[in-house]
């Protein structure tokens, strides 16, 4: 797995079981840990699988655009809707879990979002 040159780019090139697939960072809707595997969800619901740490997805994936919301999950921040005292819920009624720790981060994380948009 690796991204293109640069890194700030908006496409991902994302080795999986069955080959390589480039995927545009805006159509990635957030990232799963489970154990040393990953699922991946995408805006048309897709779901892809890899064999890599959540970690490695932090080094591509930047604030405001994406948040690390808990240990197991990356969320990208365009597709949020609301927020209540413990979880994110994404459009489509999606809820994340939200660290307690990392609550004041996100919401932080959010305003710097909006402005970005000013």
């Amino acid at each position: 797995m690796s991204i293109t040159n640069d890194q700030k780019a908006n496409v991902l090139e994302i080795k999986t079981a069955q080959g390589i697939k480039y995927i545009s960072k805006n159509r990635l809707i957030y990232i799963k840990a489970k154990n040393r595997d990953t699922m991946l969800l995408l805006n048309n619901s897709d779901r892809i699988f890899t064999k890599h740490l959540i970690k490695w997805y932090e080094k591509f994936l930047f604030n405001p655009e994406f948040f690390r919301c808990h240990n197991s999950y990356i969320v990208n921040c365009r597709y949020f809707d609301w927020l209540c005292s413990c979880e994110i819920i994404l459009k489509e009624q999606i809820r994340i879990p939200l660290s307690r720790n990392r609550k004041k981060s996100f919401k932080e994380n959010l305003i710097l979002l909006e402005q970005d948009f000013l």
